[in-house]
């Protein structure tokens, strides 16, 4: 049949009407971006919830026990109602009793790790504190933990070697001030100028500094030592020159017998900004030599 002709110009200007496109704006098409890539997550996720949804429902047949039903039924419980009621009344009470025991259990452990959480971050404040103040003042820093490593060892040895009943204050302070006034400037220089003659940790350099350190420096540092102490005490030349004498091989052998290894793991492994607190650690045990022998004479004529 011929199609009607009224009914073509009819449909002409629809068809021909122009598709007009949407103008997609920046803040839609960053939308896009984020939302697009989304989509088949979130249908993935609809899904399996609907599957769950499926699962978890009780299975409607005859024959097959319904979900939260507690038995048999008895009788004068026609339904079963009951014997289900009853079912989850128990299940229920302990699933109360049980999510009560795990709710406890979870706030011991949250306490406890409250408790090393709150240590490990003080810690850690501490450390960063220090590095920081390693930055901003090196030589102040390390004279100050010097200090407390002297402090340390001379309390130590006074009530360990000492006559407990007899605190020597005055020998304290003079075993602080040497910490801050001598070992952690000089050790500041000296390790740092050590580190730039022989930069790196291979075996042969580290032998190298540790030779360096015992052979060169322990004498001088021992000298340095009881001179520092003799002229605090107000001893004369002539006393501290004796004083030199009579105990420099002591210190020096002392010396040997703890920093070879100290220095070896130091100069291996600790960073060049960080020696004199690791140094420190350790010399708060030797400092108990050190005091011992420092102030050996007094304690003779005392």
């Amino acid at each position: 049949p011929t199609p009607d002709p009224n009914l073509k110009s009819v449909i002409r200007p629809r068809l021909e009407l122009p598709v007009s496109t949407p103008r997609r704006t920046p803040r839609a098409m960053t939308a896009s971006c984020f939302i697009t890539p989304a989509l088949p997550l979130a249908a993935q996720a609809s899904t399996r919830a609907q599957w769950t949804m499926r699962a978890s429902r009780p299975s409607s047949r005859r024959g097959v026990r319904r979900f939260g039903s507690a038995g048999p039924r008895h009788p004068g419980t026609p339904s079963g109602r009951g014997g289900a009621g009853a079912g989850a009344g128990a299940g229920a009470g302990s699933r109360g009793g049980s999510g009560g025991t795990r709710r406890r259990m979870g706030d011991g452990a949250a306490a406890d790790g409250g408790g090393a959480g709150g240590i490990a971050a003080l810690l850690g404040g501490l450390w960063a504190g220090y590095n920081g103040a390693l930055e901003s003042a090196p030589i102040l820093t390390k004279a100050m933990t010097s200090l407390v490593g002297f402090l340390l060892g001379d309390l130590l040895a006074q009530k360990l070697l000492g006559d407990t009943e007899d605190f020597d204050k005055a020998r304290l302070a003079r075993m602080a001030a040497f910490g801050f006034v001598v070992h952690g400037p000089v050790g500041h220089y000296f390790y740092g100028a050590l580190d730039r003659l022989l930069p790196g940790t291979e075996a042969w350099k580290v032998i190298s500094k540790v030779a360096i350190d015992q052979i060169a420096w322990a004498p001088c540092f021992t000298v340095i030592f009881f001179s520092f102490l003799g002229a605090l005490e107000g001893k004369s030349k002539d006393e501290i020159v004796t004083k030199i004498k009579n105990d420099t091989w002591t210190g020096v052998t002392g010396s040997w017998k703890v920093w070879p290894l100290v220095h070896t793991i130091n100069f291996r492994f600790i960073p060049t900004e960080q020696r004199l607190l690791y140094i420190n650690t350790i010399q708060v045990a030797y400092n108990v030599f050190l005091s011992f022998i420092g102030n050996k004479d007094k304690d003779k004529d005392a």
